[in-house]
């Protein structure tokens, strides 16, 4: 089929654009607490009421989303999370990981995360918080990662060329989320350089104010020699707990769990690299 001729038909434009405004909403009410009003929709989608009602009707039929009869809200249904539990479940990869996770983040006492690299993007898909811990660490579950600020970010990006890594930061933008976070083209491509020199990477206050992380890729050799990054382990703390000198020395105990996880990380048919 003539891609050229594709490019140019209206409707497949127009649906292509449908598919993108639903899934903008779904992620926008995934963050939503209490949901969003119909005016709050048709202000993030930029289009007129008829186009944001019928794209509503189709979500709530499609029982990604419902509206609460008493506030007249939009909010996300389970039905989301549903997919992505049978997705992972299928891959085995959350059945498989999670008590080695656990064990690191038991013997730590901190928040111990796992993140999994899906093309040009990096995904959060556990969390594990020692049980020892009085004052912990919260996690966050949003789907976008700070790529040169936060620890998993960095981690993954020090497993590529300087070009790839440079182009991926540059597309989500530059801006400081601390006092502390890099901000410019040099600093970041020197940091990653150490990242990959010692086969970890540290944001300390960068990403949040008090709070200092490592990172370890997960690397696996997928097809012949060459060896790719699937994933990342992290490590998270209270700066009053862990300094940055403490966190480098927990670098080989977070190396160690993750050269066990990257010895059973599933091919996706219950076989593992292994």
């Amino acid at each position: 089929m003539n891609e050229a001729a594709d490019a140019g038909d209206p409707v497949k434009v127009e649906q292509i654009a449908a598919v993108q405004r639903a899934f903008e909403v779904v992620e926008a009410l995934a963050d939503a607490k209490d949901g969003l009003s119909f005016t709050d929709i048709v202000g993030l989608l930029a289009v007129n009421k008829a186009i944001a009602f019928k794209l509503l009707n189709t979500l709530v039929a499609c029982r990604y989303v419902f509206r609460d009869p008493a506030s007249g809200r939009y909010c996300l249904t389970f039905k989301v999370s549903n997919l992505g539990l049978r997705k992972m479940s299928r891959s085995l990869l959350l059945d498989q990981s999670n008590s080695i996770l656990r064990e690191l983040a038991d013997a730590t006492g901190e928040l111990i995360r796992l993140a999994v690299v899906e093309g040009d993007s990096i995904t959060w898909v556990s969390s594990i918080l020692a049980q020892s811990r009085l004052l912990q660490l919260n996690p966050s579950y949003g789907f976008e990662v700070r790529l040169h600020l936060h620890a998993a970010g960095k981690a993954w990006l020090s497993t590529m060329s300087s070009e790839r890594a440079l182009g991926l930061v540059l597309q989500r933008g530059l801006e400081p989320a601390t006092e502390h976070s890099l901000a410019t083209v040099e600093a970041i491509l020197d940091d990653l350089k150490l990242s990959a020199r010692r086969g970890y990477s540290i944001s300390y206050e960068e990403h949040s104010l008090g709070v200092g992380a490592i990172g370890v890729p997960v690397m696996i050799r997928r097809f012949g020699e060459h060896k790719e990054c699937v994933g990342v382990v992290t490590l998270a703390a209270p700066c009053a707990r862990m300094n940055r000198q403490a966190l480098e020395d927990i670098a080989p105990r977070l190396k160690e769990t993750v050269a066990r996880l990257g010895a059973i990380w599933p091919v996706g048919d219950g076989r593992t690299y292994s």
